[in-house]
């Protein structure tokens, strides 16, 4: 694995390739605020807008396979982290209007989501809103979980498998289904079926180096391989000797063949699509040979291959790998028929697109190419789609009291908790995650504080659910990934709950309400391995005290509990790590725990600001 790159810090380059992919073609437009990338003009009869998106670093996915014929719209996060619901909020609108801009373009919206924890949270938060906001557009979604790796394992079985790069192959069918003008619910149950029949498996010689980050101490030894890694650099479910490609290439396939979509299902003359995806760092030498062992296995076998796609579909940056997908087509018809629905898989996937990184696809300007955004569209696009305007008519109804000064202090108090811990957090979740938990702490507790040190006492002048909400929106844009939706769906739920107590006397609870409500987005539990292990006791023991002190010390044990525990979800989760791996704090939980503490410590400290 290479850590030399021609950009030696991540910071704007993801809106840079944003601005790169626009120019070639002429059909896509970028709005750089929510990094959305959609097409301007649509086919007249098509009824269903299909979009996409997740984290960066997978390029060429997704914007690569904005057109039409595929997606009508997509959105970008940073690298290996989701795109906020904010940001995704904006592409539901994008992918709806499109260019017109008018309500007679209006369409439904079908979104492809990949089983991430982070993107289930940011995508289905923003698809609620979005339900709320705009209710004549109807909004549905598939979530592709097409990674066979893993299946028996306990995360598996608790959030389902990951997607890998069999998402590009869903986003080309259901792309070209929506050409066709089938409506929104026909997309969704083909969707499902394909999804059903879908099986991948990665393997990779190296992980991915990010650009700016150190370079990873964990590495594979000359001569191994790991098989069942995911996109974002997590580890496989095995480190084996290679011991000749043929025989590494022989156990992805028999993983595939004896996943649960394949392993009974399968008949006599079933048709496949083979999809052969380079994870960014294989010369196109080798994978050209990995092609042909991976189809002579497979007709081995007797796998009868209607259709075979090589190309770097969905990336992991740099990484030294390849993942195979394996598309029972035959299987998708057989599960389509008692619905009456009649759909050609293979005819979907000759259908013509424009996305310019799908196979066989040409482009060309006819004129030396204008970069075009839609900045000054989206500003006027919410006049064309119905509001509830209830809750901007009275803000501060039943909102509690107005925010004493030591408000201000515990803020700060609590960023500069989370600051000091910063390189803490990376150490934990470099052992036992991806690396990035104390880049994305240190991300909000900076961010509130430029927002506290630019605006100063205006901030404070708020209602206290009112600055709740704009904590919220702050924290979501600039932690992104799980952690941000996680903030973003508290602390707006906190927010909720302050604005509909009725007493003063009971806000002590609202934690716990917020609590509650965000439950209702994750099964996370304590003993998870996650912030509910300091969450979920802090809040407990405030509402039944309404001791802030002891709250958090309650917190602060929950969080020193996850030392030793094997997550069960969020990316931890994934990653094949030994017992040793997990003898350390969970980073979330602790990141949580600290954040708690440094607010306690300044609202106790009686408004004495800390520096």
């Amino acid at each position: 694995m290479t850590s030399r790159h021609f950009y030696s810090t991540a910071d704007d380059l993801v809106l840079k390739s944003l601005r790169g992919t626009v120019l070639l073609n002429p059909n896509l437009k970028l709005h750089p605020a929510s990094r959305t990338v959609y097409t301007v003009d649509r086919t007249e009869h098509v009824q269903v807008a299909v979009m996409s998106g997740g984290g960066a670093g997978h390029e060429p996915a997704h914007a690569g396979y904005t057109g039409r014929g595929m997606l009508s719209a997509c959105v970008s996060g940073e690298i290996f982290a989701s795109p906020s619901s904010k940001q995704i909020l904006n592409t539901i609108r994008l992918a709806a209007l499109g260019g017109g801009l008018t309500p007679s373009t209006k369409r439904d919206v079908l979104v492809i989501i990949n089983n991430y924890t982070g993107d289930r949270l940011n995508f289905g938060l923003a698809i609620e809103k979005a339900k709320v906001l705009y209710p004549d557009v109807n909004i549905a979604s598939v979530v592709v979980s097409d990674d066979v790796s893993l299946l028996n394992s306990p995360a598996t079985q608790a959030v389902g498998p990951r997607g890998l790069a069999g998402n590009i192959l869903v986003c080309k069918l259901l792309g070209a289904l929506a050409e066709t003008g089938a409506n929104l619910q026909t997309i969704q149950s083909y969707g499902d079926a394909v999804v059903g029949d879908l099986s991948s498996i990665g393997v990779a010689l190296e992980h991915c180096h990010v650009p700016g980050r150190a370079e990873n101490p964990e590495t594979m030894a000359h001569g191994e391989c790991e098989i069942g890694l995911g996109l974002h650099n997590e580890a496989g479910v095995t480190c084996r000797k290679m011991g000749g490609v043929k025989s590494v290439i022989q156990e992805m396939i028999e993983m595939i063949m004896n996943s649960k979509a394949n392993s009974s299902l399968v008949e006599r003359e079933d048709g496949f699509v083979l999809f052969v995806n380079n994870l960014g760092g294989i010369s196109q030498l080798e994978m050209g040979a990995l092609l042909s062992d991976l189809v002579d296995e497979l007709d081995e076998r007797g796998q009868r291959l209607r259709r075979i796609y090589l190309s770097s579909f969905m990336t992991s940056l740099n990484a030294p790998g390849f993942s195979a997908s394996l598309l029972n087509a035959s299987a998708v018809d057989r599960k389509l028929a008692p619905n009456g629905l009649s759909i050609n898989t293979y005819d979907l996937l000759d259908a013509p697109t424009e996305a310019h990184s799908w196979l066989n696809v040409h482009q060309h300007w006819d004129k030396v190419p204008d970069p075009r955004n839609a900045h000054k569209h989206i500003l006027d696009m919410n006049d064309y789609f119905p509001r509830n305007a209830a809750r901007d008519e009275n803000p501060n109804k039943n909102s509690s009291s107005q925010l004493p000064a030591t408000i201000k202090f515990a803020l700060k108090s609590a960023c500069f908790a989370v600051l000091k811990v910063e390189k803490e957090l990376t150490e934990y979740d470099t052992v036992a995650g991806d690396g990035d938990c104390g880049h994305t702490f240190a991300a909000g507790a900076g961010s509130l504080l430029s927002e506290i040190q630019e605006r100063g006492n205006a901030l404070f002048v708020m209602d206290p659910a009112t600055l709740t909400e704009r904590i919220a929106d702050i924290l979501e844009d600039k932690m992104g990934g799980t952690i941000g939706a996680l903030f973003g769906i508290y602390l707006n739920a906190y927010s909720h709950t302050l604005r509909t107590t009725s007493s003063a006397s009971e806000t002590h609870k609202a934690p716990l309400q917020a609590l509650e409500d965000l439950c209702r987005h994750t099964t996370a539990k304590p003993g998870d391995r996650t912030i509910i292990d300091a969450l979920r006791p802090f809040c407990e023991v405030l509402a039944s005290t309404g001791n802030l002190k002891q709250a958090v010390a309650e917190a602060i044990s929950g969080a020193k509990r996850t030392r030793g525990m094997k997550p069960r979800l969020g990316r931890a989760a994934y990653i094949g790590k030994t017992e040793e791996n997990y003898n350390v704090l969970d980073p979330g939980a602790w990141g949580v725990a600290k954040l708690l503490e440094g607010f306690s410590e300044g609202l106790l400290a009686g408004g004495k600001e800390k520096s």
